[in-house]
């Protein structure tokens, strides 16, 4: 191995393969498109890791590798040498000041090319691309896993953190990486522990739950009208996430989310309630962004939530 390459592993992979790319050439859109893809994608995950890291400068550093057409990520053996080379001098320096440095980029790139390849199993499993069944949650040893149901009623156990990321995360993040699949050309991402390797492969058969062009913010009718602005509500659904930051949780009901801000105090009050079926009730409010243009979603100004199912164990945003 070149001497420059000595202080990189590799952590994770996306690779494109099939009939016609056993030579390792792409065109430049589709090559373009992946690598952007990835590069939004493994940000996005990496800041759910590290606050400091949407803000700060960096690079993510891939190598091309022929065979398949594949984009290696690369994270390095310590932080520094040839690894920090793309960083900017600033951000190096920041870097080494917080917390960041106790996690470790590698990690944090690891973590996020599994996350990422178990979002793309979530939603092959449930044919969804948001919206997911969640049947209980399981604390195995130091993780916890939340279950993941199909159609079918099928199990899926996924870490809880991925979960809580992928609830957090733009619509269609992987779209550039999977628009580009073909019949002939096949997607595989994987994450790398070592020898291990975990992968999930997605076919010209699965790109279409990939590229659903629904946008939550864009919808033809208004959602949920029986919902009036001003009246008090009591809905039936489940908390699939929360957030400290914007002080809200959000509400699954009839295969959309409603958001929900509490009247008083803290999201922290409901930590015990994530993923469970609850009660919830609240004034309902349809002008939180603009006071003279109804939304089309409503918003919940909790003033109560009600577990309806027991499970004292869940931790909504960590100890």
């Amino acid at each position: 191995m070149p001497t420059e390459l000595r202080e990189y592993e590799e952590v994770g992979f996306l690779k494109y393969s099939g009939e016609g790319m056993q030579s390792g050439v792409i065109d430049a859109g589709s090559a373009g498109s992946a690598l952007t893809g990835l590069d939004e994608a493994l940000r996005f995950f990496n800041a759910q890791q590290s606050p400091d890291l949407a803000t700060l400068s960096y690079d993510i550093p891939v190598q091309t590798r022929a065979g398949s057409w594949e984009a290696l990520v690369l994270g390095g053996m310590a932080l520094g040498g040839a690894f920090a080379l793309g960083y900017a001098k600033k951000a190096g320096e920041k870097l080494a000041e917080n917390d960041f440095k106790d996690i470790g980029l590698t990690h944090a790139l690891r973590k996020s090319m599994s996350a990422l390849q178990w979002l793309a199993k979530v939603i092959k499993h449930t044919k969804r691309p948001r919206g997911w069944e969640i049947a209980r949650v399981e604390p195995i040893g130091p993780i916890t896993l939340a279950v993941v149901t199909n159609s079918k009623g099928e199990e899926l156990p996924v870490p809880l953190e991925y979960i809580q990321w992928f609830h957090q995360m733009p619509p269609r993040l992987l779209l550039k990486m999977t628009s580009i699949v073909r019949t002939d050309r096949i997607l595989t991402i994987g994450a790398v522990y070592g020898s291990k390797v975990e992968q999930v492969t997605i076919a010209e058969e699965d790109k279409p739950l990939f590229n659903n062009t629904e946008d939550e913010d864009i919808e033809e009718d208004v959602l949920f009208p029986e919902l009036v602005h001003g009246t008090n509500a009591q809905i039936v659904g489940r908390l699939i996430r929360g957030n400290e930051a914007s002080n809200t949780v959000g509400l699954e009901y009839q295969g959309h989310v409603i958001n929900c801000i509490p009247d008083s105090g803290s999201v922290r009050q409901y930590k015990l309630a994530l993923f469970l079926r609850c009660k919830v009730e609240g004034r309902v409010t349809r002008h939180s962004k603009d006071r003279f243009v109804a939304d089309r979603r409503p918003t919940l100004i909790l003033s109560r939530v009600i577990p309806l199912e027991p499970d004292g164990q869940l931790r909504l945003f960590g100890s």
